[in-house]
């Protein structure tokens, strides 16, 4: 593995190595001092309706630790905006910037119970204080996660994600391309409607092949538009990407690899499928027709009707003869 296990955690993580920051972020010209005050956005009132999978006119709510740079913070609301503005504002959406203090982790942790129970008074406080995954190891850890809360037990439904210091880190360039990440996945599950968990793990897929290959490939997609990228990136991502190739067993497709010390190869390679799947067919087949299909058609009936065929019948091709094609044939789909 070529890069950090580290680099995967939870359910929508995505792995990066480290590189230096474009001149996309060096035109932000905020203050690198620390930011004065953990909450930068104060947090919106609960919604009487269920507007669930509605696009929303309230901008995301923007927490962070005391240690975090007024730049950091700046950054992720750009890129925040962004994707908003290209996939559209789906929501309620909570970012939570956490910095290299644990104590200062420890605080937001805090904060965030608090807001926690301010939306839904069932929370158990103590549960909250105590959960598994919390600011304090992604102080120790770094990384970036969604904790979508959309069942059947919450009484409040909306996206958290979460943002950190490092791998990556608001000075390197993958920093932009993570948040667009995340921000997918808010599109994602914003289009899934229902709060039984079967019914979403259904239409979102169990393993990561297209959930975290969609989110991946259509974040490093929008980044390369943007004004000041190279224009070689894309090429040199999907490149980089084509490496996990080695790790691919002989006939395992990668709708069977889980979450896990693997999963990059899902990851990676699902991102392929998706490039793969676009070039097939369209970007707006995917990105947009697809998803409004996926509640009533669910994800084999909207995937056909979409695309043209099976999920199965595409993934054989992709393995079979996509994969094994030449570099510069793989190459030559993207735009």
């Amino acid at each position: 593995m070529l890069r950090p296990l580290s680099y995967m955690v939870l359910i929508a993580l995505t792995g990066y190595s480290p590189l230096w920051v474009t001149n996309v972020a060096n035109r932000i010209t905020n203050s690198a001092e620390p930011a004065a005050v953990t909450v930068t956005e104060k947090p919106k009132p609960n919604q009487k309706k269920d507007t669930w999978g509605q696009p929303i006119k309230d901008s995301a709510e923007f927490y962070a630790a005391d240690d975090v740079t007024n730049f950091q913070i700046e950054l992720t609301k750009k890129w925040y905006q962004i994707a908003a503005k290209a996939w559209g504002s789906y929501g309620p959406v909570e970012f939570w910037i956490v910095g290299n203090s644990e104590n200062s982790a420890a605080m937001l942790d805090q904060k965030y119970c608090k807001i926690r129970k301010q939306k839904d008074p069932t929370v158990n406080l103590e549960n909250c204080r105590n959960r598994g995954h919390n600011f304090i190891s992604y102080a120790k850890d770094g990384n970036a996660g969604l904790n979508t809360r959309r069942n059947e037990h919450d009484k409040w439904s909306g996206f958290i994600i979460t943002m950190s210091a490092k791998y990556p880190g608001p000075s390197e360039e993958d920093y932009m391309p993570v948040t667009l990440h995340e921000c997918f996945h808010v599109y994602q599950h914003a289009h899934i409607d229902s709060k039984k968990q079967s019914e979403r793990e259904s239409r979102n897929q169990k393993n990561p092949w297209w959930a975290e290959g969609g989110a991946e490939y259509m974040a490093q997609l929008l980044y390369s538009r943007q004004e000041g990228v190279r224009p070689d990136y894309l090429q040199q991502k999907m490149q980089q990407k084509l490496k996990s190739l080695n790790d691919l067993r002989d006939g395992e497709s990668i709708r069977d690899i889980p979450y896990g010390k693997r999963g990059i190869i899902a990851y990676d390679l699902g991102a392929w499928f998706i490039a793969f799947l676009i070039h097939k067919t369209s970007e707006e087949a995917y990105q947009v027709r697809f998803f409004n299909d996926l509640n009533r058609k669910g994800f084999e009936g909207s995937f056909v009707k979409n695309f043209g065929g099976s999920s199965e019948k595409f993934l054989d091709e992709f393995h079979d003869t996509f994969l094994k094609s030449s570099l510069s044939d793989k190459l030559s789909i993207l735009p």
